[in-house]
């Protein structure tokens, strides 16, 4: 008998400020997600986001991750600009994760805190950095980003003034 592959649903926040800068969450890897074809390395970068609860939809969670990861609630909400979908080992089982990415706008100049982190995320998440554009493009090379091509997806965006149109764009894992 054939088991159906669980679906992890995903939201993330482009987060800009108002230099254009965008939030990044350094994570340390603790093997939890294995996405097949790429190395496990001890450390990642990836805009702020996580997994929703059974009772959220994609924009909830997405306040409430970011929330959680940053403490900051002077935020001017936008479209979603990006999905992702790919088939990974989450915990050694198969899931097929779906993620959402939310365009928003910090507002004023509250600080980061990690004073809204779960438990086990006090461990996972080493670090919070704003990131130009320029920066993005030169730590291609030396540093994992996700999501892959992030810096071209936020030169996109920042192309059209932080207001794209359209439906969101399918990215590639």
């Amino acid at each position: 008998m054939e088991q159906t592959m669980r679906t992890r649903r995903g939201a993330r926040i482009v987060l800009l400020d108002q230099d254009d800068r965008i939030l990044m969450i350094r994570h340390r890897d603790d093997g939890a997600i294995v996405v097949p074809g790429f190395p496990v390395r001890e450390v990642f970068w990836v805009p702020p986001g996580g997994g929703l609860k059974e009772d959220e939809d994609f924009v909830q969670a997405a306040r409430r991750e970011l929330l959680e990861e940053t403490g900051l609630t002077e935020v001017e909400w936008g479209p979603c600009l990006w999905t992702l979908d790919a088939d990974v080992r989450w915990r050694g089982e198969p899931v097929h994760m779906h993620e959402r990415y939310f365009l928003a706008r910090a507002r004023g100049g509250q600080a980061i805190t990690r004073a809204y982190l779960e438990p086990g995320e006090q461990q996972a998440i080493i670090d919070h950095r704003w990131w130009s554009l320029a920066e993005l493009v030169a730590a291609e090379t030396t540093e994992t980003l996700r999501p892959v091509g992030l810096p071209e997806l936020l030169a996109e965006v920042l192309a059209v003034g932080g207001r794209p149109s359209g439906e969101p764009r399918a990215l590639r894992t």
